[in-house]
């Protein structure tokens, strides 16, 4: 485990596409979620500090030494969007997910950002739970905003 650490990540539409279709695989295998290499590509994710990849630094520069992937993009005047989060499941609640999570707080806070907030599937109840112990809430019902049904958009302060 000594090889794995989070990096900075790059914008999506800069990466291969073996990393593409390793980002489809975690997406669908984590939370059941289709995403194409258009859409991937197509996210609108500044590269900046915020965003970071999880990787096997022994198993470089192949697509499976991705584990793990946050994006988050600044948004509106004082806030900032999680636009994607995701940890293959072998090194989920190993600690990885909360480093990241205090990285992009610790880098929003520097950019004088007060508020994060993110949308999750109504169903994702693992997920919640881990933003709802960071402070965040639902505020917000999403009907008809993922394909498999209900989502929540969750808000909290920085």
């Amino acid at each position: 485990m000594g090889n794995i650490q989070w990096m900075y990540g790059h914008e999506p539409k800069s990466l291969p596409d073996e990393w593409k279709q390793r980002i489809q695989t975690m997406f669908r295998n984590e939370t059941g979620e289709e995403y194409s290499f258009e859409s991937i590509s197509a996210l609108l994710i500044p590269e900046w500090a915020g965003n970071m990849l999880l990787i096997d630094q022994g198993l470089y520069p192949a697509a499976e030494s991705l584990l793990g992937l946050l994006w988050a993009l600044p948004h509106e005047t004082h806030g900032v969007r999680v636009a994607a989060f995701v940890l293959d499941s072998k090194h989920q609640s190993c600690g990885w997910g909360g480093k990241a999570w205090e990285h992009l707080l610790e880098i929003s806070q520097k950019e004088g950002k007060i508020t994060i907030q993110l949308e999750v599937k109504a169903e994702n109840i693992r997920a919640q739970e881990f933003y709802k112990v960071r402070g965040l809430k639902v505020v917000r019902h999403l009907e008809n905003y993922y394909k498999s049904g209900l989502g929540y958009e969750m808000k909290g302060p920085i």
